[in-house]
């Protein structure tokens, strides 16, 4: 497995884009066409830091909104999900033909596991729900909350 990004959550997009890049030394590259504000900051041609925008509201766990990783089997990961009582859910990144398994973990953490779509690209029938609480919202299956 590798790191493939971290999201961070802001409420001023401009001024975390900035920081990033002028500041740390990365670039703003392309994303796809979430339904919500936002900006991708690449490393060496690679997407490391995806940054949404959101109301201060949104921050439960602060400005880190979940680290992803790649190169897992996802069979075997969604076994193990079966096997254990972690809600979790999935969803498909616009465009880049990437499958993501959102998993909450202890204290509120999250973890996206990247997956590219098998051939019959189709999502496992998984009746549970992603779901944590932030000082004033329930997130649920990304309500609320932009995953990007």
């Amino acid at each position: 497995m590798r790191l493939n990004h971290i999201l961070v959550l802001t409420t001023d997009l401009k001024a975390m884009a900035c920081f990033w890049t002028k500041l740390i030394g990365l670039q703003v590259g392309e994303r796809p066409p979430f339904p919500f504000k936002g900006a991708w900051i690449y490393s060496e041609d690679r997407p490391l830091i995806h940054i949404a925008e959101q109301d201060a509201s949104a921050f439960g766990n602060g400005a880190i909104a979940h680290v992803a990783l790649e190169g897992a089997d996802y069979k075997a990961l969604l076994k193990r999900l079966g096997e254990n009582s972690y809600d979790y859910t999935e969803k498909l990144v616009p465009m880049t033909g990437e499958r993501q398994v959102f998993i909450a973990g202890p204290d509120g953490l999250i973890v996206e596991m990247l997956f590219p779509l098998d051939e019959q690209k189709t999502l496992t029938e998984n009746k549970q729900q992603l779901a944590y609480k932030t000082k004033e919202h329930i997130i649920i299956n990304g309500v609320n909350n932009q995953w990007g």
